[in-house]
């Protein structure tokens, strides 16, 4: 199942990904994040993080205001 994110803020945007996937299997949602919750002046030791493991938004967050999102397939276990 697919997944998009749309910007605090971009009502327009979320109502037309809302309308136009409705008879699709996409949940449309809003990025409940209020602001970044990491800054590089918070001490982080070894243990917890040996590197930043986020990239750089796909372009469509800054220019579009949303991000798609593939949900990873459940594998199912005995």
């Amino acid at each position: 199942m697919l997944r998009i994110f749309v910007k605090r803020g971009a009502i327009w945007r979320f109502h037309r990904l809302t309308r136009d996937a409705r008879s699709l299997p996409i949940s449309v949602e809003w990025d409940r994040r209020r602001e970044d919750r990491r800054s590089s002046s918070a001490p982080v030791s070894d243990e917890q993080r040996r590197e930043d493991r986020r990239g750089e938004a796909p372009f469509t967050w800054d220019k579009a205001q949303f991000v798609v999102v593939e949900e990873p397939t459940r594998i199912r276990t005995r």
